[in-house]
């Protein structure tokens, strides 16, 4: 028997796929009827689950989300203004979920990069059937599932063999969840020709406090020689919740980095999902997580170590007050003919209040024998001796505490290879982790 919960999700995604039968092609309606069957068949996941052992998604099941397509409403375009990065190339900007043409700028890009609203793509029948779930399948998980079966809108870039594309991409997702509680499932899928460049930045911020659901795919597809940068920032309302995944395949002699900063939501999980396709890759995995009051940030990552001679290097943090609780779940799997593979992988997290928890879980799976592979996590709360030493120096407590707090954020924010980007994760975590904390001794 299908619970209350599910059984929601899977009548608005039939709904959904009725309604835009007509016109689309065979392709799209066996793809979002796929999302439809995998969801029914896995349901929404529970802590049964190894994946899911530390994330209770009821929070999520439980209330009945849907999209709502309402866009034009005041302090939207003020919120853009205030948002949007500064000296940035091509944006996109979506407003629960939808595209927004009158806020977005793609007027001059350069010879060679192609970006577009995803539902503009599928409505001129551009040929996406061989991109669009080429690494994000359904049965990849319950969220997935549900983003194929609702799949409408998002965005599309391509980028040609050899393109140096000089400025950043910019999609800008607005979750406003002051009126209603919205569903926004957006797609964005990038194929990344041999030997070109990209850096891509991913915001999503939340435009008014409230409640919504954003369930994210980003799927990227690299070419021989590729170089491609990810650049996550996941601020929305504490109120919210994110299922974000990026799902990413390397050519021969690729690059991929990619930078995750989670700040928002009641819950958040990020994913990230990297496979070497050929050999002689690198991958670099970098993510921060800050969370207070009662917040529940996971963080799950996979590197598929497929073929010989990649190398791949992973850091992430957590920083947690209060009675907020952060994961993190990274594993790496080096295959039988995966030889001469170098991996490293780190997680830090630090504690700092008595209800504040931590769980993390660094793995190797190696099936190969000549590599070299390690990985370590800890969890612990601020140096005493640290802290001694700058009060000694006249610093006060709440100063000191505040200084050793930001010079830990500091290793990953610092990483981020985007000025406007840093100057505003910064100025996010000024307002996150005061300077002063009142009670403390």
């Amino acid at each position: 028997m299908t619970d209350a919960g599910l059984q929601h999700y899977l009548d608005l995604a039939e709904r959904f796929q009725a309604e835009r039968a007509a016109g689309a092609p065979a392709w799209l309606r066996a793809f979002r009827q796929e999302g439809i069957v995998q969801l029914a068949r896995q349901g929404f996941p529970t802590s049964k689950l190894e994946d899911w052992k530390y994330t209770n998604v009821t929070p999520i099941s439980g209330q009945a989300f849907s999209p709502v397509r309402t866009v034009h409403e005041a302090g939207v375009e003020a919120a853009v203004a205030r948002l949007a990065l500064p000296g940035m190339g091509p944006r996109l900007v979506f407003v629960d979920g939808w595209y927004v043409r009158e806020l977005s700028r793609l007027e001059g890009l350069p010879a060679g990069l192609t970006v577009r609203s995803l539902r503009e793509a599928l409505q001129d029948g551009e040929p996406l059937e061989a991109l669009v779930g080429s690494r994000a399948r359904a049965e990849a998980s319950a969220f997935t599932a549900l983003n194929a079966a609702l799949l409408e809108e998002g965005a599309v870039v391509r980028v040609a063999p050899g393109t140096v594309c000089p400025e950043p991409v910019q999609f800008l997702f607005l979750s406003r969840g002051d009126t209603h509680v919205t569903l926004a499932s957006p797609r964005v899928v990038v194929q990344a020709g041999d030997h070109s460049e990209l850096t891509l930045v991913e915001s999503y911020v939340g435009a008014a406090p409230g409640v919504s659901f954003t369930n994210a795919v980003t799927e990227v597809v690299l070419g021989a020689g590729a170089r491609v940068t990810h650049l996550k920032l996941q601020a929305e309302s504490e109120s919210a919740f994110h299922i974000g995944g990026l799902h990413a395949e390397l050519g021969r002699d690729s690059r991929l980095a990619s930078h995750v900063i989670s700040l928002g939501g009641a819950l958040a999980r990020n994913e990230v999902h990297s496979t070497f396709g050929a050999e002689g890759g690198e991958c670099t995995l970098q993510g921060l997580y800050v969370g207070h009051g009662t917040q529940h940030l996971d963080n799950w990552t996979n590197l598929d170590h497929a073929h010989p001679r990649c190398t791949s290097r992973e850091l992430y943090k957590g920083v947690l007050d209060d009675k907020a609780r952060g994961t993190f779940h990274g594993k790496v799997l080096v295959r039988p003919d995966a030889q001469q593979t170098d991996s490293r992988q780190s997680n830090r997290n630090l504690l700092l209040s008595e209800a504040a928890m931590a769980d993390a879980r660094p793995q190797l799976e190696i099936l190969a024998d000549d590599v070299k592979c390690a990985h370590g996590a800890t969890v612990g709360r601020l140096d005493e001796q640290a802290l001694f030493y700058l009060r000694s120096r006249g610093i006060s407590r709440a100063e000191a505490e505040s200084l050793l707090t930001h010079a830990f954020a500091k290793e990953v924010v610092g990483a981020v290879p985007l000025a406007s980007l840093r100057d505003q994760v910064e100025e996010l975590l000024a307002r996150k982790l005061p300077g002063a904390k009142e009670g403390r001794a």
